[in-house]
């Protein structure tokens, strides 16, 4: 007997969930008794406008959890439902070997102007090199997921046409806790060499092409409405970046002592605007943290420390974290898209980097890392 399955919006503890009823009752029984795995491959939730002509492989469902109570399987969303979206159930009853039924439901469509705008598309540097990893998208409220796949776009400059593959499905998608900071890879199997996807579809982007990085308006804020208005960034895409991040080589201007204004590191390259936000600090001479607010300069090629109290006299030194990744993905401790024939590009161990400087009376000239052997690094070699 064909099932019949009522679908409806309900509250289950407190949380705006999809409810699904009507099953067969040994239908619900076996249900019931499967673990995560094989429900989430027996039952799925996708937004009903991803399926084209009935197909869904390959379309990343929404992320969440069923579970089966009260007579009823219930679908608890990882991330509030969209409003003014129309979302489908797919049931796979033949282990993948027909097409599941679908089951639509639509939810009510949201009311008032749109108030959500993109603040910011990461790198602003205007060069990029052609084996970038990874795109920030920052946004003025909360987001909907769900959207990242279809509004976020990387097209050629020039023609408008699209780049096909360029970004890694993101399943699930990458939101900081606050839903406010997106994070879009591109794919690292096109951009790490001697991987079958780089032999051979080759690297995302190509040297001296100009492309756009569109965010589209139609991206659903976590209310269900769209944005103000659309935003693109363009960039111009230079040499591959294929070298260790180099403390030694940064340029720093150590302020006066006595004074409030900023240390400030000139990188030499961009880097990573995400984990310059977590990566760098800045302790005394005896070692204890400098109480302060770092960001990052124009084009992430550089970083400005403020701190909380007048500088006192005295040496201190500028901490790198490992993890500090340049937009390649390079880090003082590897290179991303390396050769591993080639040995001064193998990986060292985890660690620290410090980088001493002099807050003196007259601060003089600018300090590199390089200088009176002031850099002072955690990490051996692995070879």
């Amino acid at each position: 007997m064909p099932r019949q399955l009522l679908l409806e919006w309900a509250d289950r503890q407190g949380r705006d969930c999809l409810k699904v009823s009507g099953w067969p009752e040994a239908e619900l029984r076996e249900i019931g008794h499967m673990d995560a795995g094989d429900l989430s491959r027996r039952l799925s939730v996708l937004p009903s406008d991803s399926l084209t002509d009935g197909g869904h492989v390959g379309i990343p469902p929404v992320a969440g959890s069923f579970v089966v109570e009260g007579g009823s399987v219930w679908f608890v969303p990882r991330f509030p439902f969209v409003d003014g979206m129309s979302y489908s159930l797919l049931v796979d009853g033949d282990g993948g070997l027909a097409e599941p039924e679908v089951w639509a439901i639509q939810r009510t469509a949201a009311t008032g102007i749109p108030t959500t705008e993109v603040l910011e598309i990461y790198p602003t540097a205007a060069t990029l090199p052609f084996n970038l990893l990874r795109v920030y998208v920052h946004f003025s409220s909360p987001m909907s997921e769900g959207w990242a796949c279809r509004s976020v776009r990387v097209c050629r400059a020039d023609t408008g046409e699209p780049l096909e593959d360029v970004f890694l499905p993101p399943d699930p998608e990458l939101w900081d806790p606050e839903r406010r900071r997106l994070t879009m890879l591109l794919d690292p199997g096109r951009i790490k060499r001697g991987l079958a996807p780089n032999r051979e579809f080759g690297y995302p982007l190509a040297e001296g092409m100009e492309v756009r990085i569109t965010v589209d308006a139609g991206f659903r804020d976590a209310k269900g409405r769209p944005l103000k208005a659309a935003s693109e960034r363009r960039y111009r895409v230079g040499p591959a970046l294929r070298s260790r991040i180099d403390p030694a080589g940064w340029r720093l201007t150590a302020p006066a002592a006595g004074s409030s204004v900023p240390l400030v590191v000139d990188f030499g390259r961009p880097l990573d605007h995400g984990l310059l936000q977590h990566c760098l600090w800045v302790t005394d001479g005896a070692g204890n943290r400098v109480p302060g607010a770092g960001a990052p300069c124009a084009g992430e090629q550089g970083w400005r420390f403020v701190p909380s109290v007048p500088w006192r006299r005295g040496e201190h030194r500028l901490v790198i974290d490992s993890r500090l990744e340049d937009v390649a993905g390079n880090s003082p401790v590897h290179v991303f898209d390396r050769d591993i024939a080639r040995q001064a590009d193998a990986p060292l161990r985890d660690g620290l980097t410090e980088v001493s400087f002099v807050c003196a009376a007259d601060p003089g000239a600018p300090q590199t890392g390089a200088s009176a052997g002031n850099v002072q690094s955690s990490f051996p070699s692995l070879a």
